[in-house]
């Protein structure tokens, strides 16, 4: 071991502000040092045993952890529903698709489907409005075919192609891509003061000729205009607005569709959920609301609807298949009434807009619904594809051996990582000639060497422990104890080909026979599941269960009984047997600390008084000497 290192670590811990041996010449600091080295002996084999301790601590931690994961494992992986695997047949997979689970008993024949489940629907088209906007296409104006407008620009020809579908937003940025920088649209509006609606206008912005190439589509959109006129850049188009309107666009506000609130309003869906619940949600929305706007808040509203706009039509969906009483699409309130009527919905005297569909079918007999076209049936989970009347469908499963013969060696393979790790702390042994390092040891050591020595000193803390010894035995007899009374031939995990090994070492690990265990799992695939997996109560009170079931409960035991000793991750001090004792051990070092402190200024107090005797001494004899 390195030896101390002095500048690195000091045993004093008062003030060193002295000077001492300026009379004696003696190294007072040197000596003290050496004296309190032999004095803090014990408080340092206390920091060790405490270290220990610690270490004792951590290392049960450590096992609990496994505890727990393997405990988790143990319920997450081989549950009777996943541990016995089926794969389904199917006669005709283009009507049906269909899944086994390990509960899928027997065959099923559905003879029909008479129809599918199916979501409310309704789709309504808006009212007209009556003014432009940005949105609108050049149909809205008359513009019925393609073709190709000029414009002479700063002396050089410029030319586009507009077509019907070409919306006015996009007409604007064409305009600009010839030259004309400035041209704009404005929307039309309602003029309260008036109480007239302004149609939406063009504005060009510059100064333009109008020529036998121009002349028709700047009419078309508007503008006053004649060949061989300059349109002013302050000229504006303007259109008729027609009797019959126009068809409402994204941008089409619900006043614009007829809605007039002088403000805001709410509309309350009651829509059926997956869960077959109906759920009532309200939609607040302003009047100057865009049909976008309205659109984006009904599909944010988590109302279990979906609204599409399209072409002046607007679509309410709901997201569940299935019919409820009074319709799986209904308005419970609409401020007025206004808002449904505005976009051509009605709802019935019960609230109801659209109903949906549930499915209809006929299995081994007998006609059943369902809200969903995909159900479960003994174990079996099948989806309509289609509905048919032109003969059955049968259902079949069967054991997939292969897959049941991985769940075993899967669990085992848990279980003896587990095993390992526990026979790792009890069977390891304790080299003597490492204890803790003490502070001064470690000044005199590199980190690695001190990662090396803590390592070798750790080995064994948990030595021929009892609480982890009994969970590995307890484990072990229930291995030994597990019955069936499914199957006389496989009644035990020696009779299916699993035995803990022969090897000592191997601490009590699992072994499998695969030849034997695959002849039992094709045999009686039910059994091998139930001798793994059954639950404690199966066949009685005293029935503590499949192998499974029976660790999970030691592996619980265990962890109370380490928790007791050990605490859990942030437990205080005081509620485990070793936070206890290590406490205890923190308060005898720190009273140390505070004995160690005193005898060093007693040391001092000493070496001073010394220090002044031999001065004192020093005068006299001067003095003798001058007389």
């Amino acid at each position: 071991m390195a030896s101390i290192k002095s500048n690195s670590f000091s045993y004093l811990t008062t003030s060193g502000n002295r000077f001492t041996g300026l009379a004696s010449g003696m190294d007072i600091d040197s000596i003290v040092e050496k004296l309190m080295k032999a004095e803090s002996a014990k408080m340092e084999k206390l920091q060790q045993q405490k270290q220990k301790y610690v270490w004792q601590r951590d290392s049960y931690r450590s096992i609990n952890t496994k505890l727990e994961a393997f405990r988790t494992e143990g319920y997450d992986k081989y549950k009777p529903t996943t541990f016995l695997s089926k794969s389904a047949s199917v006669s005709d997979s283009s009507k049906l698709s269909v899944t086994a689970s390990a509960s899928a008993v027997g065959s099923l024949e559905i003879s029909s489907v008479s129809q599918l489940a199916k979501g409310a629907t309704k789709t309504g088209s808006l009212n007209k409005v009556y003014t432009l906007n940005n949105s609108h296409k050049l149909s809205d104006l008359g513009i019925s075919s393609s073709d190709t407008v000029k414009f002479e620009i700063n002396g050089e020809d410029k030319s586009f192609v507009f077509n019907p579908s070409d919306s006015i937003n996009s007409v604007v940025s064409k305009l600009k891509s010839v030259g004309i920088e400035n041209a704009t649209f404005v929307n039309g509006f309602y003029d309260e003061s008036n109480g007239v609606n302004v149609n939406g206008s063009f504005s060009l912005g510059q100064d333009v000729e109008v020529t036998s190439d121009n002349v028709d589509f700047l009419q078309k959109i508007g503008f006053n205009a004649n060949v061989g006129d300059t349109l002013a850049s302050t000229a504006i188009s303007q259109t008729a607005i027609p009797t019959s309107g126009y068809t409402a666009n994204n941008e089409s506000t619900l006043k614009a569709l007829g809605l007039n609130l002088n403000g805001s309003g709410n509309l309350t869906f009651n829509v059926l959920q997956k869960d077959g619940s109906m759920k009532a949600t309200t939609i607040e929305y302003k009047e100057t609301d865009s049909v976008d706007q309205f659109v984006k808040r009904i599909n944010a509203t988590g109302a279990g609807i979906t609204a599409v706009f399209s072409d002046g039509q607007l679509s309410l969906s709901t997201a569940s298949t299935g019919k409820a009483v009074g319709g799986s699409l209904q308005v419970l309130s609409d401020t007025g009434n206004a808002l449904l009527s505005s976009i051509h919905f009605s709802a019935s005297s019960t609230g109801e807009i659209a109903n949906g569909q549930n499915a209809e079918y006929t299995v081994n007999g007998v006609t059943k619904t369902s809200q969903f076209n995909s159900f479960s049936e003994s174990g079996y989970s099948i989806t309509l594809n289609k509905t048919f009347n032109d003969g059955p469908v049968s259902i079949s499963s069967s054991t997939d051996p292969d897959a049941v013969l991985n769940q075993v060696k899967s669990f085992v393979e848990l279980y003896n990582g587990l095993i390992e790790s526990m026979n790792s702390q009890i069977t390891a042994k304790k080299d003597y000639n490492y204890q803790p390092l003490t502070d001064a040891q470690k000044a005199g050591m590199s980190e690695d060497e001190i990662k090396k020595w803590e390592e070798k000193a750790k080995q064994g803390i948990l030595r021929s422990d009892s609480a982890i010894s009994s969970v590995i035995s307890n484990m072990r007899t229930a291995i030994y104890s597990i019955r069936t009374n499914k199957d006389e031939k496989y009644n035990t995990l020696f009779n299916i080909g699993i035995t803990t090994s022969q090897t000592y070492s191997d601490g009590g690990k699992l072994v499998i026979d695969e030849e034997k265990l695959l002849k039992a799992i094709e045999s009686n695939p039910e059994v091998v599941c139930d001798l793994f997996t059954r639950s404690a109560g199966t066949n009685g009170s005293a029935d503590k269960g499949g192998l499974v079931s029976q660790l999970r409960s030691i592996a619980t035991t265990g962890i109370d009984s380490i928790a007791g000793k050990a605490g859990k991750a942030g437990a205080g001090a005081s509620t485990y047997s070793l936070g206890k004792t290590i406490q205890s051990v923190e308060n005898s070092i720190n009273s140390w600390k505070e004995k160690l402190k005193k005898i060093e200024e007693r040391y001092f107090k000493q070496f001073s008084a010394m220090e002044t005797a031999i001065q004192k001494a020093n005068s006299q004899s001067s003095m003798f000497m001058q007389g």
